[in-house]
């Protein structure tokens, strides 16, 4: 059973009877986590019952029948055997077919795949499997995070202006664990029935990782190739996701697209820039009109298209996703470079 991401929430609230493994699979490392955990505690209330409960690491396996031996075991506490196993993906898919060909009735069997693609044979095992399912957890749309944001400050009858929603919006959505943090963060930051202003969200994420993405984007834009490569590779060691990367500098080529088109109306640069939203922070006002001078509307949307078709690219390919984002940006990053030369 193939579970799509409008289906995700359903599936998630209420899984059919017939389907007792899932297997979990993508980018999106917080999120699986979250959801593995979501699903564990439908079928057990104490996660750490080890007579319950049976934990497998992808480097443990040994042999093909691993994680059948372990959902044939009964629960001595309860009437479901659950098993979770974490692994990057390939090394799962013997032991898996043997698992899924079992008798699953008493058990329930819970994979995180951490190094797959839908491409994967072990994604295609589960969505053919008549006893189980498939389901992607890549990084968070716009959309996501919103949700995410709105449900969490509810709980405290929290408020938060429009503005502020959008640069919560934007600056998050790499890593659900990660956003979800972050938003909690907020939430105490506001207290119970409090508000979260523009000025509260932008000084409490200031200080986020995530703002290497927006250097990543700058240095793109301004046709800095040493900086830009440099900047990559710190995010690739702080295990940036390449979805997110693709998606700040898609925003940022975007505002960048919005001003051009402003100013084609008869507005100056300065103006252009101040009129986004959400709101760019004041000390990156005077770099995007700057770079307004070499990227005009119609040659910012030409880059957010490029970017998107990267990111459609990383999302269907098996090749390594980091190579793959790093191509793409050194081009747009050239092509800035000889804008400028040209000047």
């Amino acid at each position: 059973m193939k579970v799509t991401p409008r289906q995700s929430d359903a599936f998630l609230k209420s899984i059919p009877p017939h389907v007792r493994a899932v297997l979990l699979h993508g980018s999106d490392n917080g999120l699986m986590s979250e959801r593995a955990k979501l699903m564990a505690r439908q079928h057990c209330d104490d996660l750490d019952d080890v007579f319950s409960v049976t934990r497998i690491s992808g480097d443990d396996i040994s042999d093909a029948g691993a994680i059948s031996d372990a959902t044939g075991q009964l629960a001595l506490m309860g009437s479901t055997r659950l098993v979770l196993v974490k692994g990057r993906g390939a090394e799962l898919l013997d032991s898996c077919k043997q698992a899924l060909k079992s008798d699953l009735s008493s058990a329930f069997l819970i994979v995180e795949a951490r190094d797959t693609t839908t491409k994967h044979a072990i994604v295609k095992l589960f969505e053919k499997a008549e006893n189980a399912a498939a389901l992607g957890c890549y990084a968070d749309s716009e959309a996501d995070i919103g949700k995410l944001a709105r449900e969490t400050f509810a709980k405290d009858s929290i408020t938060v202006e429009s503005d502020a929603l959008n640069l919560i919006i934007q600056r998050l959505g790499s890593d659900r664990a990660g956003s979800r943090m972050e938003i909690e963060k907020l939430a105490l930051l506001a207290g119970p029935n409090g508000t979260l202003t523009m000025e509260d969200v932008t000084a409490a994420l200031g200080d986020s990782g995530l703002l290497v993405i927006a250097d990543i984007a700058q240095h793109c834009a301004d046709g800095r190739v040493d900086q830009l490569q440099s900047t990559l590779a710190k995010a690739w060691t702080e295990d940036a996701n390449a979805i997110m990367v693709l998606r700040g500098c898609q925003s940022y080529f975007r505002q960048l697209m919005i001003a051009g088109q402003a100013m084609n109306m008869g507005k100056s640069s300065t103006q252009a820039v101040k009129d986004l939203r959400p709101p760019v922070f004041f000390k990156m006002q005077d770099v995007l009109v700057r770079q307004l001078r070499s990227w005009n509307g119609a040659m910012a949307l030409d880059a957010v298209n490029r970017l998107q078709d990267c990111e459609l690219q990383v999302k269907s390919n098996s090749a390594d996703d980091q190579i793959i984002t790093a191509q793409c940006l050194l081009g747009l990053s050239l092509r800035a470079r000889a804008k400028h030369s040209a000047r």
